[in-house]
């Protein structure tokens, strides 16, 4: 009789932790899919800001050119004016 007891009772016990366990594997599977959804959002978000950055970048190139080509006149005509002088 202790036999059947122990069976019925392992029985039970199995029963119980395959629950638990195919609950926790659902629970993890919801988290899973809605940590790649957010990964993605991000991976979207950062290849935009990289876009952004590299449209920015050209803009700043072009900018710093004619600053420098402006300066280099600047100091060449100062030059050309304090020899005349």
């Amino acid at each position: 009789m202790s036999i059947a007891i122990l069976g019925l009772v392992t029985t039970a016990f199995l029963i119980f932790g395959a629950v638990v366990v195919y609950r926790l594997y659902r629970v993890a599977k919801s988290t899973l899919l809605a940590v790649k959804a957010a990964a993605e959002i991000v991976g979207d978000a950062v290849n935009l800001v990289q876009e952004g950055i590299k449209s920015l970048v050209t803009i700043l190139a072009v900018i710093q050119g004619i600053r420098q080509g402006f300066d280099r006149l600047t100091k060449k005509f100062r030059k050309e004016n304090n020899r005349g002088e």
